[in-house]
């Protein structure tokens, strides 16, 4: 199974699970949470309510939960009239009756009984249940003398009055205690359809008792999970959405790079040169700081190293390569070049010793004899040498002009025989760090061909540059199908000198061995052959 379609079972398996879980929180706990949080706003509204009256004697700019139900009523410890103040109205109650007098002074006592009881908690609900028992009294005693006064503005007649206190259960009661002189009663009940909640303040000063209400109707949580209930599709389905929305931009964020990583990989699999840009160094890659921009600058420098391994291994092919075409040299040398001088050297002989035709003139036929053996001499000597040249590198400071002084020495004699000028001009105090027999060998090599190519009478000019030895033997040329293939083994421009053809390819190997170049070309009348050093071998003063 793709990974796409791995995240996408995993994302549903994941809105599946997180759609439990919100069930079972809206279900559970939602509602128990949304009841105590009214709760605790219910408390904190009756107590702004209450601070509101005490500080302005109003409940002006203060907002209530029930403003058509709370009020506060200030009742002065002197006198006969009480304050009664709400949302939307103010009244003050005097009492002129001496038997309404005597009720509102017994019901000044009750508070003031109340005023002088324990201050904790615990205490204080004990005396409340003894106020509350005396204050029905107190209500009761109040409705009868209503009832008896015939002054009053109207006419009270009670026609049903029966006790309502069975119609309530699970009541409760809890004081908060705020400060020493106010607390707040919450007082609950619940019926047979709904719960209420009475909140009353109180508090005490110098002159007055003052009493805030706030009744409230407090929500039900079995009311609260039939909302819950039909709000879950419609939830179920945003989750569901947006799980899926995320899931989409969570695989083009994962998903897609790993795809592209695949097909990169591909792309260097495929590539037969190595040349493959990494991928790592587009601007998108280089922002990416997670596993997956990790995972491509890794694949990158893994490449790389492959990539340079291969390069030293086609390195030690080609190295190889040499090798075996410089066994194979030896071997056609043994086998074949060497057989031709042998042969004529023995035929020469033959002839000298057995007196035939020309031949008993061994004055003239033993010098060539010599020739020839001198040639093989030559011949097995650069094989041995370089058989064994490349395993023995040593390198050391060599000043060029004493060892080209040095090597022409040692064709001082044909030199001479063929009137040759050999000019050195450039630099004269030019070293370079390099093998001192592998240099030796490569300018012996294309010194012994200037000699021996050069006509008689000719110049051979050597200039010592800087990073270079440019040597021109004048009066001849190299022909142009010959050329290209100058440093092939067994190829000479003149078949007629003897030449064996192993002086440039032997100058060539020996090249490569100590990073030196070697150029042949054509001048006009002239063949020039270069000899370049890197930089870094280079020492002038």
């Amino acid at each position: 199974m793709k990974l796409g379609r791995k995240n996408l079972l995993y994302s549903i398996l994941l809105a599946g699970i997180m759609m439990l879980f919100l069930i079972g929180y809206f279900i559970y706990m939602l509602p128990s949470l949304y009841v105590n949080y009214l709760m605790e706003q219910n408390l904190r509204s009756i107590r702004e309510q209450h601070n509101s009256y005490m500080e302005n004697g109003t409940y002006e700019g203060v907002s209530v939960r029930s403003p058509s139900a709370c009020f506060s009523v200030e009742i002065p410890k002197q006198g006969e009239s009480i304050f009664i103040t709400g949302k939307s109205f103010s009244a003050e109650i005097t009492a002129k009756d001496e038997t309404l007098k005597q009720l509102f002074e017994s019901g000044k006592e009750l508070i003031r009984s109340y005023e002088s009881t324990e201050k904790d908690v615990e205490g204080k609900n004990k005396e409340l249940k003894n106020i509350e028992q005396e204050m029905g009294a107190w209500m009761e005693d109040m409705m009868s003398l209503l009832k008896e006064k015939a002054d009053l503005p109207v006419a009270i007649d009670i026609l049903y009055l029966q006790d309502a206190g069975s119609e309530y259960k699970n009541e409760n009661m809890k004081v908060h205690v705020f400060s020493d002189t106010m607390l707040v009663i919450e007082a609950s009940a619940e019926d047979s359809v709904n719960q209420y909640t009475n909140y009353v303040a109180v508090e005490s000063t110098e002159d007055s008792f003052v009493i805030s209400m706030l009744p409230v109707m407090t929500p039900d949580m079995n009311e609260i999970r039939p909302v819950v209930f039909s709000s879950l599709p419609m939830l179920g389905a945003v989750i569901i959405l947006l799980v899926l929305l995320f899931s989409q931009v969570y695989s083009k964020g994962i998903v897609s790079p790993i795809v592209q990583l695949v097909h990169h990989t591909e792309h260097m699999k495929d590539a037969d040169d190595f040349d493959v840009a990494p991928l790592s160094a587009s601007r998108h890659w280089k922002r990416r700081e997670d596993e997956v921009g990790e995972l491509s600058r890794t694949m990158d420098e893994l490449y790389e190293q492959i990539k340079e391994s291969y390069q030293i291994l086609e390195e030690k092919n080609e190295a190889l390569e040499e090798e075996n075409k410089r066994q194979e040299v030896f071997l056609r040398a043994s086998s074949h070049q060497l057989k031709t001088p042998i042969s004529a050297a023995l035929l020469l002989v033959d002839g000298m010793i057995n007196e035939i035709g020309k031949y008993k003139e061994r004055d003239v036929y033993l010098p060539k004899v010599k020739e020839q053996l001198l040639s093989m001499r030559k011949m097995v000597e650069d094989i041995l040498y370089l058989n064994h040249c490349s395993e023995h590198i040593r390198m050391e400071q060599i000043e060029v002009r004493k060892l080209l002084e040095k090597k022409l020495c040692s064709y001082q004699v044909a030199i001479v025989d063929k009137r040759l000028l050999v000019e050195i001009n450039g630099l004269s105090a030019m070293q370079i760090h390099t093998d001192e027999m592998m240099i030796s060998q490569i300018i012996d090599n294309i010194l012994s061909n200037a000699v021996k190519y050069t006509p008689v009478g000719e110049k051979i000019e050597i200039l010592v540059k800087d990073k270079e030895i440019q040597i021109r033997n004048n009066g001849v040329k190299i022909k142009e199908d010959i050329l290209p293939h100058v440093f092939d083994p067994f190829v000479s421009g003149d078949q007629g000198t003897g030449n064996h053809g192993l002086g440039l390819y032997i100058a060539s190997y020996y090249a490569k061995k100590i990073g030196v170049e070697i150029f042949v070309c054509n001048g006009e009348n002239s063949v020039v052959t270069k000899i370049g050093f890197q930089e870094n071998e280079v020492i002038t003063s």
